[in-house]
């Protein structure tokens, strides 16, 4: 029979098939009879012994190797022995090129989908990812950011960090909690933590408190989107007001044709829609005065000059009218509290943000969907370790020049998965 193993030590005597799974029945090729391990004795044959074991899967189907052993015995002490098989990993029932298979895969694909695959048990499968990232936990180490992005994802029951390296549009790191409990000490135990020269983050005050006292170089600077998120927030507000004075149905036709248009910004505006916005204007004019306000608040980002930005926000609130649009006045007052770090997205490289920590967030949330409620280690381990978006290299991918802390351009170093390569494959459905 064709050996189609190209296993040491045994060879293939038949097979069968069916809808199921393919089976190899096999046996162990024999030499001479071995001696005793403990009393040297040569051993006599002593009956054989079946197992059944998982191999790679074949013409898209689940392997099962059945291998017949024979089994030893010594006459003097005793003891009985089976050929020990090499490729065999008798914890898992498989074979050892099967279980570096699952390894390579494990935090790529869904455990059930290699289980289907394989026709091991999922607990198998989420026992051999496990030991994978232990060794990993153990032996990987990604360059400290020298800016870096902290945020917060909703997951398996709790609020988690997400941390990025934002001039390489990397993950960084993930950690189980938020608090600040959590967070000092791993702040304070960071390697390189000197390098760190910029962090960006929304104004949950916690951050900036876990991060101030171990990070010596880092200077703060609040995400621009979770500021303008407060202006169309603020917007939606005066839409909702509006709404509550109309019957049901005119609600329904209100949201459907006026809420994403007034949230857009003029120049993504069709024709039609510049249109119906100047009707808005004829019909509602508290809600087209509420547009003019988140607007105007809008254009001070676009504004390239810190000066003349924060000027303009001074404009925009000194515009403001005394008992109309509570939630704008708000606004201003929030800026007021985060005034330096909000401006200080003015001062850094490139104008930072943390759009692309919040494009990781969304892709942690698929992953989780995808995987049917996995545990916080395992999505950790599968955002972290993902093979396919990891590169080591010399800081090529840089979206911001370094600084002068940065690597040199010649030394070898790993900055994590590249959040748009993760992105890239989400897109084309390999994201699980």
């Amino acid at each position: 029979m064709l050996d189609l193993l190209n296993l040491p030590g045994v060879k293939p005597v038949d097979l069968h098939s069916s809808s199921r799974a393919i089976t190899i029945i096999a046996e162990v090729v024999e030499g001479e009879l071995p001696h005793c391990p403990d009393c040297a004795r040569l051993l006599y044959r002593h009956g054989r012994r079946t197992n059944i074991f998982a191999d790679t899967p074949m013409q898209m189907q689940p392997v099962r190797l059945e291998i017949s052993r024979p089994r030893y015995r010594c006459d003097a002490c005793g003891k009985t022995s089976t050929p020990e098989l090499t490729f065999l990993d008798e914890r898992r029932r498989a074979t050892k090129r099967l279980v570096d298979a699952i390894r390579q895969r494990c935090l790529g694909m869904t455990f059930h989908s290699l289980a289907e695959q394989t026709g091991l048990a999922v607990n198998t499968i989420k026992n051999i990812a496990h030991d994978l990232i232990e060794e990993m936990e153990e032996t990987v180490r990604y360059e400290t950011p020298v800016i870096m992005g902290i945020d917060e994802v909703n997951l398996a029951g709790a609020y988690r960090c997400v941390i990025t390296n934002l001039a390489t549009n990397n993950v960084f790191d993930m950690l189980e909690f938020r608090t600040q409990d959590h967070l000092k000490p791993y702040f304070k135990n960071m390697p390189d933590r000197e390098k760190v020269e910029w962090v960006c983050t929304d104004m949950w005050r916690p951050f900036k408190r876990s991060f101030s006292e171990y990070l010596p170089n880092a200077r703060l600077v609040i995400d621009k989107f979770h500021v303008l998120k407060m202006a169309s927030e603020a917007l939606d507000e005066e839409r909702k007001k509006y709404q509550s004075t109309l019957t049901k149905n005119e609600r329904v036709q209100v949201k459907k044709s006026i809420r994403w248009l007034t949230l857009k910004r003029p120049s993504s505006l069709s024709q039609a829609e510049r249109n119906a916005l100047e009707v808005v204007r004829e019909t509602i004019p508290s809600l087209a005065q509420a547009y003019d306000f988140k607007e105007a608040f809008f254009r001070i980002y676009d504004d390239p000059d810190k000066v003349s930005a924060m000027r303009a926000f001074e404009a925009w609130e000194n515009t403001l009218p005394e008992k109309e649009l509570d939630r704008f006045h708000s606004l201003a007052k929030t800026v007021h509290n985060h005034y330096e770090d909000i401006f200080a997205y003015w001062d850094s490289p490139s104008q930072i943000t943390n759009a692309y920590t919040e494009c990781l967030n969304g892709l942690i949330k698929i992953a989780n969907r995808i995987g049917r409620g996995y545990s916080y280690e395992i999505i950790r381990a599968k955002t972290l370790y993902a093979k396919h978006a990891r590169k080591v290299g010399s800081g090529v991918r840089l979206a911001i020049p370094p600084t002068t802390s940065a690597k040199g351009i010649n030394e070898t170093v790993e900055y994590g998965p590249h959040i748009p390569t993760l992105i890239e494959i989400a897109e084309a459905g390999g994201l699980d």
